[in-house]
């Protein structure tokens, strides 16, 4: 088995959902109406995953799913939009 490299990131995180504000899903709760949606962002100020730098990059998901997730009843659904500035290794 091949080992993880070494990684460390540091930066500004943010998200939104369709869920009531605090989000039950936070908290390991069955999200509001029984269903999720939502948006994360990331930026990295510093960071790097191996030899390969990541400072300055940017990340957006979005998601959703049914159910609680955190107990086993739900599977998200993701998209993962990454930073065109991103070359093919740090993809």
């Amino acid at each position: 088995m091949n080992a993880v490299p070494q990684w460390r990131l540091a930066g500004d995180w943010f998200d939104i959902c369709s869920c009531d504000i605090p989000c039950p899903c936070e908290f390991a709760q069955r999200p509001t109406g029984n269903h999720c949606q939502g948006v994360l962002a990331w930026h990295v100020r510093e960071g790097r995953y191996g030899d390969v730098k990541l400072d300055g990059l940017t990340l957006v998901a979005l998601g959703e799913f049914e159910g609680n997730l955190w107990a086993g009843e739900a599977k998200a659904v993701m998209g993962m939009y990454l930073d065109e500035q991103a070359n093919e290794r740090q993809r």
